[in-house]
């Protein structure tokens, strides 16, 4: 169980990250509120090992904060990935369902799949070949409800970002004048 005392220590050292990390960055409002907007895009994007390389590319090209948006695309890992990416897949599922009305057959063809596969028998069906073939061609069938539903959270969470830090970022500095930023 976690303590108060837990609790206050970790907020402070989130206060010391946001005001040593973000807030004293010596960049632009503009560029810094870019990088953590840009950072969250990608992290919310399901290109799995390739978010370092994709951030990047867009800050060079958008001339964004580049430690910003490292530190943010970090918010995806090992821990976050099915808070982050089940609800993404969700929201994509309703919003091709507008557009697809198919959608229900896949979960049908899952429960199918996953009940042939009796529990004595389950690491046997783990080794077959059929079990793999079938477990990808359902999974690449649920990839572009997983990309619709991430790209759109996606651009919103980062909307949000850039306006948020925007104005952390100037209110921190107009508090903070004796400080120099460029």
């Amino acid at each position: 169980m976690v303590t108060k005392k837990q609790i206050q220590t970790r907020f402070k050292r989130f206060k010391a990250f946001l005001k040593f990390r973000i807030l004293h960055v010596n960049d632009s409002p503009h560029r810094i509120a870019l990088g953590a907007a840009l950072g969250l895009f990608v992290a919310w994007t399901p290109a799995l090992g390739l978010h370092i390389l994709i951030v990047l590319a867009l800050v060079t090209l958008l001339r964004a904060n580049k430690f910003i948006a490292l530190t943010f695309v970090w918010v995806t890992n090992p821990f976050t990935i099915i808070p982050i990416y089940y609800p993404n897949y969700l929201f994509g599922k309703f919003v091709m369902g507008f557009f697809r009305p198919d959608g229900a057959a896949s979960n049908v063809q899952l429960r199918e799949m996953l009940g042939r596969v009796d529990s004595s028998a389950f690491f046997v069906g783990l080794f077959s070949v059929e079990f793999w073939r079938n477990l990808f061609d359902l999974l690449w069938r649920k990839t572009p409800e997983l990309w619709v539903g991430s790209l759109v959270i996606g651009f919103l969470i980062a909307a949000t970002a850039y306006v948020t830090t925007y104005r952390l970022v100037v209110l921190y500095r107009k508090t903070h004048p004796h400080k120099s930023f460029s």
